[in-house]
């Protein structure tokens, strides 16, 4: 096929610009709203100006930008850390990708039951469900490891006022309590005007792709935390729905 009769395209061709326009989108689309932009930007500046600088023969300019390119990809990589990782992080939670995993075992009813008390209750609660992503580096370094069958009444024994345990979150793997007493960061920024459970549990779904779930202690709120997105105002069934959905859940 021919475009405007000049250039020939064939269908690899269609298939190239498809596949760069997605990966563009996608590294905008994480990178949008942070610092990375403008360092991006100033990426673009410098391969504009080697270009020209290659294609006027200037050679002095060529060999300077040549030289901070060589070391300019580490230090990309270097500073982009973060930006990297959500995206990584975005491709493997496409829901195109999900067909192919298997559904994530964690029992749902027993953890909104729980969920549920301690709203109840009028306690504070930070969970946060591990996924591909490990945080047992965060639990290691920072929390009690329990390794204990997840149960409603031991959530609730954990963030009851009395308990030894109940500051900090609760690190979920499938069925079992990892740690508790664990100690989050980055802080979201996403969140504002909110304490420091809200954005430790929306700063820990930025980056990895764990989902969170705060409880209120004051207004006895459950709010889930994804991609650093708030799900505010939430009752029992509708947590429980979209743990499913979030989950990839069978019953």
């Amino acid at each position: 096929m021919k475009l405007f009769g000049f250039f020939e395209l064939t269908f690899i061709d269609l298939l190239d610009v498809a596949l760069m326009t997605f990966i563009v989108y996608a590294v905008l689309r994480v990178m949008r709203g942070t610092k990375a932009v403008i360092l991006l930007m100033g990426v673009g500046f410098l391969i504009l100006v080697g270009f020209v600088a290659e294609s006027l023969g200037l050679a002095a300019l060529g060999l300077l930008i040549s030289t901070v390119k060589a070391f300019g990809i580490v230090a990309l990589i270097i500073l982009f850390q973060p930006e990297i990782r959500r995206l990584l992080i975005e491709i493997g939670s496409n829901p195109f990708l999900r067909f192919f995993l298997p559904p994530e075992r964690v029992p749902i009813n027993e953890l909104v039951s729980g969920v549920e008390e301690i709203r109840r209750r009028k306690l504070g609660a930070l969970i946060v469900i591990q996924r591909r992503v490990s945080l047992m580096e965060y639990a290691e370094e920072t929390g009690t490891i329990m390794d204990a069958y997840l149960s409603a009444p031991l959530l609730v024994a954990i963030f009851s006022k009395e308990s030894p345990l109940h500051d900090g979150a609760v690190i979920i793997k499938e069925n079992r309590i990892l740690a508790s007493t664990v100690i989050l960061h980055p802080m979201g920024h996403s969140v504002k005007g909110t304490g420091a459970r809200h954005r430790a549990a929306a700063g820990i779904t930025e980056v990895s792709d764990a989902i969170s779930i705060v409880v209120s202690e004051e207004r006895g709120i459950i709010t889930l935390f994804h991609r650093g997105e708030p799900y505010a105002n939430l009752t029992a069934p509708q947590l429980k729905m979209l743990l499913e959905d979030l989950l990839n859940y069978e019953g």
